[in-house]
Parts: structure tokens; sequence; C-alpha cells
């Protein structure tokens, strides 16, 4: 049976205000009101880490106790 990914993380989006984000000409996604947003939400932030992690684009190094990028 395939895994889906639960949305509910998302749920506190639905109360986001007006913002600006135009995906045309020179876009830029640092400068994106509606990334910044998000990203700004716990728990988006929590599911952005843990996919990172259980993926394996991030690891824990337990000498250093830091995060850092796997080399892939």
């Amino acid at each position: 049976m395939p895994k889906y990914l639960d949305y509910s993380f998302l749920e506190p989006a639905t109360k986001m205000p007006p913002l600006k984000h135009q995906p045309y000409d020179e876009f830029d996604i640092m400068a994106s009101e509606v990334a910044s947003y998000l990203v700004k939400i716990p728990s988006v932030r929590q599911k952005l880490f843990d996919m990172a992690n259980s993926k394996g684009f991030i690891v824990y190094d337990p000498v250093t106790k830091t995060w850092k990028g796997a080399k892939r």
C-alpha cells in the first residue's frame, strides 16, 4: 500500500493574509512573501526538516552535535 503524505501540516496556511507571490518573468522564490510566510509556520518547518532527515538529505553528527548536508 503506498504511503500518502498527510497535508494537515499545511492547515495553518488557511489563515494566511493577502501576500505577494508573482511566478512569472524573473521570479525569485526568495523574494516571495507567501513562501516566507509558509516557512514561518512551525508545522511546515517541522515537516520540511523531517522530510530532509528521513530521506537522507541531512544527517546528524553526534561528535560535533550539528546537522549537515549528506553526501549523496
